[in-house]
């Protein structure tokens, strides 16, 4: 019987959404930046990694359920490249390479101030799942953490079903002691995209 009221209620609900619910999807690209994986790390010898804290393209795609024109719900997926670095003694000379790749997955509430002229302005908050793997000299491994996400942008509806985005996100920390130096991992994106409306 308690399964059968609550299924009642959930339906009740999504009857009861404002005409303005609907669904969207989007996709696009952007540059990503990570920050902290270089440095020197505290060994005998000292070991300097240069090259992970760099500048590379970015993809992703995301979906989310505009409850209203203000309020919503979004989740993601990004690829934020691929990095190669370099591993140097403290003299300088070269001992390997590798390459940090970086991924994440983010669930977010948002909130949108529609503007004049089809422009809107956002942000957003919530819980992203990012994921680091490093191979260098042939092993592999990998890290993962949970950090807050925050991002902030602006929408232009072309037509009423498809729009472009422009938007900032910080994804926080990949790792707490990641770094050559012992500190934190952390990533961002500045994106573009185009998002179609159900």
């Amino acid at each position: 019987m308690k399964k059968v009221f609550l299924a009642g209620a959930i339906a009740a609900a999504f009857v009861a959404m404002p005409a303005s619910a609907q669904w969207y999807i989007g996709g696009g690209v952007g540059s990503s930046k990570v920050t902290g994986a270089d440095g020197t790390a505290p060994t005998t010898p000292p070991l300097t990694l240069t090259g992970a804290d760099s500048n590379k393209a970015s993809v992703k795609i995301y979906g989310g359920y505009q409850i209203t024109p203000n309020w919503g719900v979004e989740a993601q997926y990004a690829d934020l490249g691929n990095r190669d670095f370099a591993i140097r003694n403290g003299a300088g000379v070269p001992l390997a390479t590798g390459s940090l790749k970086a991924t994440q997955f983010s669930i977010a509430g948002t909130g949108t101030l529609p503007l004049a002229n089809n422009f809107s302005l956002f942000g957003k908050l919530g819980i992203s799942s990012n994921h680091g793997k490093i191979s260098a000299a042939g092993i592999s491994d990998r890290g993962s953490k949970t950090s807050p996400l925050i991002g902030v942008g602006a929408l232009y509806n072309v037509t009423p079903k498809l729009a472009v985005r422009l938007e900032y996100e910080d994804f926080g920390k990949f790792s707490n002691d990641g770094g050559a130096s012992g500190g934190a991992i952390r990533a961002n994106n500045f994106g573009l995209s185009l998002q179609y409306a159900f």
